[in-house]
């Protein structure tokens, strides 16, 4: 759904909101999300992506991170339904690799894999940034 290295712009969640979700969510963060660099929401990104396996204590966390302001702006509403539009072919086709690469296990829907991506937006190639750019660029 990128900031990303991907060029939209990201605000940091609130710091309150991101202590309650670090520790609520510390073990679907370990399990889930070990690997993603801290910083730039990648982390929210991250459990949002994989929202269909996180733990019910870190549900009301990621919840509130996920339903704010912020997180809006890197997934806007609008794009969560990006399941089997145009958009979304071009997006899989584009970024295959990365998607087998990083989201291989990501479910569909509430598009999930555009917060699969940003979440390792530090990894993923120009060619996918820039695609997944387009597509919020578009979607907006």
């Amino acid at each position: 759904m990128l900031g990303l290295v991907l060029t939209i712009e990201m605000g940091a969640a609130s710091p309150v909101y991101a202590a309650g979700l670090m520790d609520a969510c510390s073990a679907d963060i370990a399990s889930l999300c070990k690997d993603i660099n801290k910083g730039r929401g990648r982390i929210s990104a991250c459990l949002y992506a994989h929202s269909n396996k996180v733990s019910a204590a870190c549900k009301p966390e990621l919840s509130k991170v996920t339903s704010g302001s912020t997180f809006e702006r890197m997934i806007p509403a609008g794009i969560r339904n990006l399941n089997n539009t145009p958009y979304e072919a071009g997006l899989r086709k584009i970024c295959a690799a990365d998607i087998k690469a990083f989201c291989p296990d990501v479910a569909a829907g509430e598009d999930r894999l555009l917060g699969c991506l940003y979440a390792w937006s530090n990894r993923v190639s120009k060619a996918c940034r820039t695609e997944a750019k387009t597509v919020l660029d578009q979607l907006k």
